[in-house]
């Protein structure tokens, strides 16, 4: 999906992942991380940002839950983490990272949301009066008003498959009064997802329905009940095409995932500013019946993978269309449209999230001077690897 983009933006990189591999520092199955480039597209984001005076929190299961990198945006002023999910909370406080947005997409276990309050977070999304309740209880115990918001959807709202939860525009006001009843939560925020998706057609980023349905939301607490809440979080594609528009939208928060890498779907538009900051490694295994087969577990159904770079040096790569896979399956193996040379290595650039597979996360910085360094190997869960 991004393999050109790759090959014109960042090319350093994809001579040292060659190295890397064929040399045996890496094995197979690895993504690596520009940590240099990473690091030029946050702070190339936070300034869009700051300029139209947007809050940003950083989303961490795309690179793996990796801590270092989180502790990079932290540095360079990033309000916090959106923590996805449960399991990703987790790894962010055992790291001593900031929360900003927990319980969106994932609601918080009840059993952890004391843990969590005595942690400390900037805010809570809520789907249901139960589990404000469960939160007021636990804030109770701490002395504290926690902040709570609202995903706010209607039944023109688009939802992804899995992620099928929220509160219906239409049960808003009766929610409302009941949480206003508890004394150690406060109504302070709405969002929704997506609330931008990209267009292939026309290669934009557009706003969904979601979006008016916030605004509405919004307008009702503002007017049944005088809450005029803080935030307005507006995320999916955050990146810098589209800050200005979570402005325009009346946002105050946006939520980078894919751009921080250049990986967007947004990002096979050459005019994106963000360039792309991981490679996917791997290795030929074998050849079977005319095509080649490849050593995976880093892919990802909504990858868009459709061809690779495969050869044993700079010089002598060949872009080499892949197979389709059926996402039903393990991918223990991906194969390739005709047979290569088995130990040839395999680079790839698609759309991916590293919590979902098997790989390594290797970090690797002085690749743009020339002088490429790992500074740190982890699983796709954030945990690191000791060499």
């Amino acid at each position: 999906m991004f393999i050109d983009i790759l090959i014109e933006k960042n090319p350093k990189l994809i001579q040292t992942a060659l190295s890397l591999h064929t040399n045996g520092t890496i094995m197979p199955d690895s993504y690596i991380i520009d940590v240099d480039i990473f690091k030029e597209n946050a702070e190339l984001i936070k300034a869009e940002s700051d300029k139209h005076n947007i809050n940003l929190y950083y989303m961490t299961k795309q690179i793996g839950r990796n801590p270092y990198l989180a502790k990079i945006l932290e540095d360079l002023g990033y309000s916090g983490a959106v923590a996805v999910d449960f399991k990703e909370t987790e790894v962010l406080m055992k790291n001593n990272l900031k929360l900003g947005n927990t319980g969106h997409l994932v609601q918080i276990p009840s059993k952890m949301i004391g843990k969590v309050l005595k942690y400390g977070t900037e805010i809570m999304t809520v789907y249901s009066f139960e589990k404000a309740c469960e939160i007021s209880e636990e804030a109770e115990k701490l002395g504290i008003i926690q902040d709570i918001m609202f995903r706010i959807l209607d039944e023109k709202s688009s939802i992804y498959p899995g992620q099928e939860a929220g509160v219906d525009l239409c049960d808003l006001e009766d929610i409302t009064k009941k949480i206003l009843t508890l004394k150690n939560v406060r109504i302070n925020g709405l969002t929704s997802f997506p609330c931008f998706l990209y267009n292939e057609t026309n290669n934009t980023i557009e706003k969904t329905e979601n979006i008016e349905v916030i605004l509405k939301a919004y307008n009702i607490l503002k007017e049944k009940f005088n809450i005029k809440v803080k935030e307005l979080n507006l995320p999916s594609s955050t990146c810098i095409e589209n800050i200005k528009m979570i402005k325009e939208n009346e946002g105050t928060h946006g939520e980078p995932g894919h751009a921080l890498t250049g990986t967007t779907p947004f990002h096979v538009n050459r005019k994106a500013v963000e360039k792309p900051a991981y490679v996917y490694v791997s290795e030929i295994s074998h050849n079977f019946r005319g095509k080649s087969y490849f050593f995976a577990g880093g892919h990802y159904r909504r990858s868009h993978m459709k061809n690779v770079l495969t050869g044993s040096s700079y010089e002598n790569l060949t872009k080499v269309n892949t197979e389709d896979f059926d996402p039903n399956n393990i991918d223990y193996y991906l194969g390739l449209s005709k047979e290569q040379k088995i130990g040839d290595t395999v680079l790839g650039c698609f759309r991916t999230q590293f919590f979902v597979t098997r790989s390594d996360i290797i970090l690797v910085e002085g690749i743009q001077s020339g002088k490429p360094q790992i500074i740190g190997r982890y699983t796709a869960l954030g945990e690191r690897i000791e060499v």
